[in-house]
């Protein structure tokens, strides 16, 4: 069958126009990695991208009260993609491809906090708008049901807070550390290939005190904001915190979702203690057995030992046109030790450690 001539046309100008898009977006990523900076934190925190194709940016918000098993963590964000979120669909980006500061964008959040029992308080599309000023800058979900999370202030004081059905969950403010690494931006190096993939990633470490669940708590707090142009594929990311202020931090990239631990590349494996960076030896391996919260975990190598028990998870099954699941358990660590410097650290020097492992699998484009 023949096409007429106009409807050729048509077809050949939206052909063209698609295009257009696809080369503007893919330019503007590049522009991203190439070009800012982002010399302050808030830059960068408080800010939406002009997302590309396969583009995410996401806000990763955890608080810790080491020596006991309070913790909260609130999670939101989204893709150039539509995208599904556990029960939240989340349309493309594509729609409004230009967010500006004020307007609430569609994205996906899950925050959820353990006091003495599970509580999921937002599990749902939410609105997520931003105000960025000179003194003030505010970055808050909602989901319309009273339910919120939101975080303002300017670097390096902010105030936190969660709400459920309009009553506080969940609030604190977070304030620099006493010692060790107060934020940083990475930026990761593009393939020479395809120079438009990439990530920028800024992490905040802060002390905080507030009030979780009615109960007066104090801790440390990590706060993260990512813009990638990368598939994600399958991770395991430790965060360990003791009760006498020293920080474990591990996390792996896998080639595929059954790779052995051997097969794993690890980019961090360190204990912050004292202020001081102190790099585990040689390569771990993180392994687990036994399903949901009962499930144990043991990450280990050549003079490090790490074994911790779940109390508490919250999946994420993420769906695309794949199929990605992530799960976050909240665990205590029942063990550790390592050795440096002809010195072993273990839960006598530390105290007692509770934190969060971070399980993914699958693919995300």
């Amino acid at each position: 069958m023949e096409i007429p001539l106009g409807h050729e046309f048509i077809r050949n100008t939206e052909w063209r126009k698609r295009t257009s898009q696809i080369r503007s977006r893919v330019d503007s990523v590049t522009r991203l990695f190439r070009s800012k900076k982002y010399s302050a934190p808030d830059d960068f925190f408080f800010s939406f991208e002009d997302l590309s194709l396969i583009g995410k940016e996401y806000w990763f918000l955890y608080f810790n009260v080491p020596g006991t098993r309070q913790q909260a963590v609130m999670t939101f964000g989204r893709s150039e993609e539509e995208v599904g979120v556990n029960r939240a669909r989340v349309p493309r980006t594509v729609d409004h491809p230009h967010p500006r500061p004020g307007n609430a964008i569609k994205c996906a959040a899950v925050c959820w906090l353990y006091g003495g029992k599970k509580q999921v308080v937002i599990d749902s599309q939410a609105d997520v708008s931003l105000q960025a000023s000179g003194k003030r800058n505010l970055l808050c979900a909602k989901n319309g049901r009273g339910d919120s999370a939101s975080i303002e202030g300017k670097y390096p004081d902010f105030r936190i807070s969660l709400l459920h059905n309009g009553k506080s969950v969940f609030s604190a403010r977070a304030s620099p550390q006493k010692e060790g690494l107060p934020y940083e931006i990475i930026q990761t190096p593009r393939a020479p290939i395809a120079k438009a993939l990439g990530a920028v990633i800024v992490n905040y470490y802060f002390d905080f005190a507030g009030v979780l669940d009615g109960k007066k708590v104090h801790g440390k707090a990590y706060l993260q904001k990512v813009v990638a142009t990368i598939p994600f594929v399958p991770w395991n990311w430790v965060r360990v915190q003791f009760s006498h202020g020293a920080t474990f931090d591990f996390f792996a990239a896998k080639l595929h979702d059954n790779a052995p631990a051997e097969l794993q590349f690890a980019s961090n494996n360190s204990l912050d203690v004292g202020g001081r960076r102190i790099r585990a030896a040689g390569r771990l391996k993180i392994e687990s057995w036994f399903k949901g919260e009962q499930r144990k975990w043991l990450l280990s190598g050549k003079d490090f030992y790490l074994a911790m028990e779940t109390y508490s998870a919250q999946p994420f099954i993420m769906t695309q046109k794949t199929v990605f699941r992530y799960d976050e358990y909240l665990v205590r660590v029942t063990d550790f030790a390592m050795k440096s410097g002809g010195r072993i650290y273990s839960l006598s020097d530390l105290g007692e450690g509770s934190g969060i492992v971070e399980d993914a699998n699958g693919y995300l484009i």
